[in-house]
Order: structure tokens, then sequence, then C-alpha cells
């Protein structure tokens, strides 16, 4: 008797608890889903940090429909400003390309941060493919908390600026905005 009795309890808790379970299924938060969701960049291989002094002083490839505000950054895979007024390129490991990733795909930061009313970015990330073409981009103002980004990684952009920096640090990058005169 004893044991049937603890065999049906057994049972009814296990019961008990799958419905949580499954209840617990249906209410996931938004950033669990965004978390589990792919990234866009479906043939990445690599991921480049680049840091230069404010892209605004020194930018003059211009066309005559864009600006250096809205013109488009990479144009058939490569960059589209001077590469020569890059200061620093650091390609992240595996770890750092995770936590980038994982970053990324959050939903929002835990720090409330404004934005400024200014541009003036000195860091972009590059994806590149197996074939070492560009395929996405993010670049950053940190001071200013805005950035630019290509189509693909529009709505990749839910991370702390303060936590990129931190992982701009980890990896190597050493030109941050007070290096700049």
């Amino acid at each position: 008797m004893i044991f049937i009795l603890i065999a049906i309890s057994c049972k009814k808790e296990n019961a008990e608890s799958s419905i949580v379970n499954e209840k617990a299924k249906v209410f996931k938060s938004q950033s669990e889903v965004i978390k589990r969701r792919d990234f866009p960049l479906k043939n990445l291989s690599k991921v480049e940090v680049l840091s230069y002094e404010d892209r605004m002083r020194w930018d003059r490839k211009i066309t005559k429909k864009d600006n250096k505000y809205t013109k488009d950054l990479v144009v058939d895979y490569k960059l589209n400003f001077d590469s020569t007024k890059v200061k620093e390129k650091v390609v992240l490991n595996s770890v750092l390309k995770t936590e980038l990733l994982e970053l990324m795909s959050q939903d929002s930061c835990k720090v409330v941060e404004g934005l400024a009313d200014c541009y003036m970015p000195r860091h972009m990330i590059l994806f590149r493919d197996k074939k070492n073409r560009i395929i996405g981009y993010k670049e950053l103002c940190l001071s200013c908390k805005g950035f630019r980004e290509s189509k693909n990684l529009e709505n990749y952009n839910g991370f702390c600026f303060s936590q990129m920096e931190e992982l701009f640090k980890k990896a190597g990058i050493k030109y941050f905005d007070d290096d700049y005169e």
C-alpha cells in the first residue's frame, strides 16, 4: 500500500511539474526568444574590429547622392572609405566572437544609456565570409551612443555601449574617444 501511494503521488508530482514546465515555455520573455533566434549572417567566418579617428572629420569619399552620414560604408563587399585611416584592426577569437554575437542578440540594455546629439564614429565591426568579403557591418560611436549598420543587422542593436567598449578592450583595441583630439 505504501509503495502504491508513493508511486501515485510521484506520478501526480511529475504531471504537475510537466504542466508547470509547459506553462513556463508559453510565457518566455522576449529576451529569451531573441537570444535563441538565428543570427542573419549564415556565411560568417571572421569578425574584425576596427578603430579610427572620428570618421566624420576625414571621410571625403562621398557621392553626389549621399553625404558622410548616409552613404553606404561597404560597397561590393569592401570598405567605402579611406582604409589607410584605420589605426587598429583586431580579429576576434572564437570566445570574443561568441560574446559579441550574444551582445548583439540581446533585446535590451540593463543600464539606461541615453543618445547624445552627435555622431563621431571611431569603431567598426566587420563581419566577413570565407572569401574574406564584408557581409555585414556595424559602425559605433561609443561616446554618442549612436551607430550605423548594414541592412542585414538592423534588428541586432539592443546591446549596451559600455558592454561593447568592454569587449573591444578585451580584444586588444586601445583607441577610444579620449585618445583622439
